[in-house]
């Protein structure tokens, strides 16, 4: 776990990763690439995915282009961040939450066996009733989708009860 400066709402290691399992979806933030962009070279560039674990390893799926691509492909270095249950705690003048974020390295999955695995993975995850026939979907479309593995390098996570 990385260090946090308010340690008594620190979340243990295995609950955070326990909360980037059961999140319908994180923020992925990268090192921009692209010179147009309004903060420039090397600013956050910061989009929603979806995640699921298999095999021990976590993936996500995109398209083959496009500037979150560029971006991972010109840096791997990748923060992820989830944020579980929030809700307002207005008594207190604040919020119960529960978040965690990773910092990790996105390769593209080039193996078609493993790219096969995680997109059947993500389809299990996110769409369970409607399985029929996804071998043959994620043959159809495994060329025109991108799968990217993160390799998770360390976390921190943080949360706040109803006191």
């Amino acid at each position: 776990m990385v260090p946090m400066r308010r340690s008594d709402r620190a979340m243990e290691e295995g609950q955070a990763y326990q909360l980037l399992r059961e999140c319908l979806w994180v923020t992925l933030s990268t090192v921009n690439c692209r010179t147009e962009s309004p903060l420039g070279l090397g600013s956050p560039y910061a989009v929603p995915i979806s995640v699921v674990e298999s095999r021990g390893c976590f993936y996500f799926h995109c398209a083959t282009e496009g500037h979150k691509v560029d971006n991972l492909k010109s840096d791997g270095r990748v923060c992820i961040t989830c944020v579980g249950q929030a809700v307002s705690d207005e008594a207190a003048l604040s919020v119960v939450y529960e978040s965690a974020t990773f910092f990790a390295e996105a390769t593209e999955v080039l193996d078609k066996l493993e790219k096969k695995r995680a997109l059947a993975a993500l389809c299990q995850r996110f769409a369970p009733s409607n399985m029929v026939g996804i071998a043959n979907q994620i043959d159809t479309l495994l060329d025109s989708t991108a799968v990217w593995k993160l390799t998770m390098l360390g976390c921190s996570g943080k949360q706040r009860k109803f006191e």
